[in-house]
């Protein structure tokens, strides 16, 4: 394989981006930028060219974790850092722009923020967020992390959470390990008795979201259809 220094010098990742600008290079010449040097057999466009070819494509790619970075030949952990924190500004930036405060939110938009954090993850996880009376964002958190099988969490807590950051409105999101979005048994049930106790309190849940990795189920389209 050539190195990098052997190819012309409009050729080369960095030189490129300064003179084409850095939205005209290939996924592989962006991450052979973050890898920086490669080994005596390999350029770094090499080694990033075999990482999107062996996760077939960059969106694969960004979703693996730190370990399966370190398994390719020439990326350390000092490498192997730097790729994981580009990927995670992509995916932070992602979610953030999304929900804007001049923007009305949306399950849609809820979806789009969330889906890259939790639609692959192996344990079930839940999050909450709280808007206030002019459904703006005020508070989000995660409340729950559980096993691959199960997810327990106390109705009282949720609420508790809405009510502390004067909350008047609040989404749910969770996500299947399985992979699939449908509601189980014990969705529905969990989802039923949050609407009955916030209604009590004033309170309105706008949805609950269950994302899996081909979409999303919306308990607020199922419930008013």
């Amino acid at each position: 394989m050539s190195k990098i220094k052997s190819l012309p010098s409009l050729e080369r990742p960095r030189e490129k981006a300064f003179h084409y600008g850095i939205e005209k290079l290939s996924d592989y010449e962006l991450i052979a930028i973050l890898i920086g040097s490669g080994t005596f057999e390999s350029s770094a466009i090499d080694i990033a060219y075999q990482m999107i070819q062996d996760n077939r494509g960059l969106y694969n790619l960004v979703q693996k974790p730190f370990s399966d970075l370190l398994s390719f030949k020439g990326i350390g952990k000092s490498k192997a850092v730097k790729i994981f924190a580009a990927f995670e500004i992509a995916k932070r930036f992602n979610s953030l722009k999304v929900v804007r405060d001049d923007e009305p939110i949306s399950s849609d938009k809820i979806y789009e923020k969330y889906k890259y954090k939790i639609s692959d993850l192996t344990q079930e996880h839940l999050y909450l967020v709280v808007l206030d009376r002019q459904k703006r964002v005020v508070h989000e958190v995660n409340l729950f992390k559980g096993n691959e099988n199960a997810m327990t969490i106390s109705k009282i807590k949720i609420i508790q959470q809405v009510l502390i950051h004067n909350g008047r409105y609040f989404y749910l999101i969770h996500n299947h390990p399985s992979g699939s979005y449908l509601p189980s048994p014990e969705d529905i049930n969990f989802t039923t008795d949050i609407i009955q106790e916030s209604e009590k309190l004033k309170i309105t849940m706008l949805d609950h979201i269950i994302i899996g990795e081909e979409g999303y189920f919306s308990f607020k389209t199922t419930l008013t259809n």
